[in-house]
């Protein structure tokens, strides 16, 4: 049964379909969590469409948009027009505060600039610079905003062609846990290292997302390739069952993200 958010998903889709076909031009959406792309996907398979794209800046990124196009066109002449669509913010820091910034606190920054996150892409940060993927339509204004912060008012910020940024491949920490079952309570407790009890009641505290969507069902069977975040914890990959252990728990090995 689908949830009054997945339904405003879908009505939100069938009328950038239905402004692609109407106004023969393409249309894309903000950017998308895990979910939402999933919510889409499904919808896009089921109306048969294929006149479409995910894309996110880069091959792998996890914030995507949805780029739709009309039927006549050629999808190569869709892609050389994602550079009118999508851009790239460069930060490059001043030595004197070189690897003091983490994701975190460019997240922390770019909400303060008033605007919802889905208007921003993935943050993608090493020692000196960091790159942050934004709709073009927002891109002078993210820029504007990020120089009047005293913290960054010695870093150069400029906009780029997303195909400019130049990419930290993600890096992970593996890790094993051992669980009873794939249910979410089972892994957040092992992962949380505490009892089901606590697991449950950050459940329902909101404090648990799987696939970017707030999940508070404690039955909920986890799959690989699953991403879990869980406030004040961490954020993780389900890489893949690896067997039982002696005493029939499953062994799950698990990414974590650095």
């Amino acid at each position: 049964m689908e949830s009054i958010d997945d339904k405003l998903i879908i009505a939100k889709l069938l009328d950038k379909i239905k402004m692609s076909k109407t106004r023969n031009k393409i249309v894309n959406t903000e950017f998308l969590s895990i979910h939402q792309k999933e919510v889409i996907q499904k919808e896009l398979n089921r109306l048969k469409i294929k006149n479409y794209l995910f894309f996110g800046g880069y091959q792998g990124a996890e914030a995507e948009i949805l780029v739709i196009y009309p039927e006549q066109y050629d999808q190569e002449i869709v892609i050389k027009n994602l550079e009118n669509i999508l851009k790239a913010i460069k930060i490059e820091l001043p030595k004197e505060i070189i690897g003091q910034y983490s994701h975190r606190d460019y997240l922390g920054i770019l909400m303060k600039t008033g605007l919802n996150r889905n208007r921003i892409g993935d943050i993608n940060v090493s020692q000196d610079e960091a790159y942050i993927f934004v709709l073009e339509e927002n891109a002078q204004y993210i820029v504007d905003s990020l120089k009047e912060f005293k913290k960054l008012n010695k870093a150069n910020i400029e906009i780029i062609n997303y195909d400019e940024a130049k990419i930290k491949e993600q890096e992970f920490e593996t890790m094993q846990i051992s669980v009873q079952s794939m249910r979410l309570d089972s892994i957040v407790a092992e992962l949380v290292r505490t009892s089901r009890k606590k697991a449950n009641e950050m459940l329902l505290g909101e404090k648990v997302f799987v696939n970017a969507k707030c999940e508070s069902k404690a039955s909920k069977l986890i799959n690989e390739n699953d991403v879990l975040a869980i406030r004040g914890t961490g954020k993780f990959i389900v890489s893949e069952y690896v067997g039982n252990n002696k005493k029939g728990k499953m062994m799950v090995e698990m990414k974590k993200y650095k």
